[in-house]
């Protein structure tokens, strides 16, 4: 029965141990798992919090490139008007001066073929040749000033339309070509921006380039019309004396329509460039003006983005506020309140210190029965010299009662003695139990004397059997309840059932 008890009980704690093992393993990776999400989570937090940065760095330099594209186009209109004004004044100087070298071809024709009949001409057309000199000057410095103009704007205009397209391009790399994830709304546009931004780029760059390998001729053209008005100037000055001076007009006016021709000539290229250039120019203001567009619609779109962006970060953020992250010490704590939420509070109200100690109340009555038991084996319950003399039989029984009754009173002396110095019992009461003790060393005499005296020779067998009754039936080593109904039902009338109670009282209080 003992060996069931115990193996039902190893096995049921085997259980329960493997039980609350497996379920803390489990319940420790969910704990491990809310960590690992934690740190995840804290990771992408401050992924978000990096493209907020980004994004906020992209948003200035959109503003930037709005502003810069914003001045961009100012210079672009400037350049624009600029060329419009320099081309309607090449057209001028084209026509006049085609009008000036017809008329000092013609002028040097008469004068060299009739050189002798020149001076009354002279006479006659003196104030007209100055006029015609005077517009030959003024004509030629209003050409130079416009040349000076377009040499100045065109590469001011083609370095801005190229730092626009750079940092267009460099915003379209950041923000579609760079990140994992392009957004979709925002690189169409961009695209879109950054391509005619370089094509506005390339006609800037051919204005200038043509500006440029001009500008040796443009030069030349310059210092040409400078020598031009000079020789204008001196003409107009001298011509109401041309006819004082006819052999050296003569050779003045051949040099004359020689430059004539060579500018009429610079003036049908300029012409022609500035028509190319100001063609250029309006494509570049039109691509600025798309360029700025472009600009705008980013800067609003990265100032969406950015608010996404934030509200991403915080969201994430606080996230990772409200992701438990255990530590180890944690994990343990919950882990094991997961694992076995139950436990068992219990206390004891006069517990037995030892095994012994709570085996001590059955044992000694059984002792002192058996000691009762074996004296009245070697004495006679009742004395045979008093039942011959006749004497009352009070006498009798006492005279065969009290030997047994010393014999039991030194045996609880040597019992305790032995149980208290020797074994370590100890006793709450020890006066009483060895009182209570004394009691039953003397009921129990009685008893087994009277079952001698009674029954004779039979009457040891019935003191062996009620010793056997009373041990099955006293509850000393289990409740009187786990045994068969026959034991509790003689339970209340044998005496070891109080003499077992009485001793656990007196030795563990109670």
């Amino acid at each position: 029965y003992i060996v069931g008890q115990i193996s039902r009980s190893v096995f049921s704690e085997v259980r329960s141990a493997a039980s609350a093992k497996t379920s803390r393993v489990f319940l420790d990776r969910i704990f491990i798992n809310f960590s690992d999400l934690h740190d995840a989570t804290a990771k992408a937090a401050k992924g978000a919090d990096d493209l907020e940065s980004g994004i906020t760095k992209a948003k200035k330099g959109s503003k930037d490139l709005a502003d810069g594209l914003k001045n961009a186009q100012a210079g672009s209109d400037r350049l624009s008007t600029g060329l419009d004004g320099l081309g309607k004044g090449a057209g001028e100087l084209k026509t006049g001066s085609r009008q000036v070298a017809e008329g000092t071809e013609l002028l040097a024709d008469k004068v060299n073929r009739a050189a002798a009949d020149v001076r009354p001409f002279l006479k006659d057309n003196g104030k007209a040749i100055g006029d015609t000199a005077r517009l030959v000057a003024d004509s030629s410095r209003t050409v130079r000033d416009n040349l000076g103009q377009l040499v100045e704007a065109a590469p001011t205009a083609a370095a801005a339309a190229r730092t626009a397209s750079d940092d267009l391009t460099e915003v379209h790399r950041v923000r579609c070509e760079a990140e994992a994830e392009p957004d979709a709304a925002v690189c169409p546009d961009l695209e879109r921006a950054k391509t005619a931004a370089q094509d506005v780029t390339a006609v800037a760059d051919d204005v200038n380039a043509l500006v440029t390998d001009q500008n040796g001729n443009l030069t030349e053209l310059r210092a040409q019309l400078a020598t031009l008005e000079k020789q204008a100037d001196a003409l107009a000055k001298r011509a109401p004396h041309l006819d004082e001076d006819l052999e050296s007009a003569v050779a003045k006016i051949n040099a004359l329509d020689t430059g004539a021709k060579k500018v009429a000539t610079g003036a049908a290229t300029l012409h022609t460039g500035l028509g190319t250039a100001r063609t250029g120019a309006g494509n570049l203001d039109d691509g600025i003006t798309k360029l700025r567009t472009g600009a705008t619609d980013l800067d609003g779109g990265l100032y969406r983005l950015g608010d996404g962006s934030a509200t991403l970060a915080k969201g994430l953020n606080d996230g990772v506020g409200q992701i438990p992250d255990y530590d180890e010490k944690d994990r343990d704590a919950r882990t094991g309140v997961m694992a076995d939420p139950v436990r068992l509070a219990s206390s004891s109200l006069h517990a037995a210190p030892n095994y012994g100690t709570g085996f001590a109340p059955y044992f000694i009555p059984l002792s002192l029965w058996v000691g009762a038991m074996v004296a009245y084996m070697l004495i006679q319950p009742l004395n045979r010299r008093a039942l011959a003399a006749g004497a009352p039989a009070w006498r009798i029984a006492f005279a065969g009662w009290l030997p047994v009754v010393a014999i039991g009173l030194l045996q609880v002396v040597a019992l305790m003695s032995v149980l208290h110095w020797r074994l370590g019992l100890q006793m709450t009461h020890a006066a009483g139990t060895i009182g209570f003790l004394a009691l039953v060393t003397c009921c129990f005499a009685a008893i087994v004397q009277w079952l001698n005296a009674r029954f004779g020779a039979a009457g040891r067998i019935l003191v062996l059997a009620v010793l056997m009754l009373q041990l099955t039936s006293a509850g000393g080593t289990y409740p009187v309840q786990t045994s068969p109904g026959f034991f509790e039902a003689i339970h209340p009338y044998l005496p070891m059932t109080y003499v077992v109670e009485g001793l656990r009282r007196l030795i563990t209080g109670g």
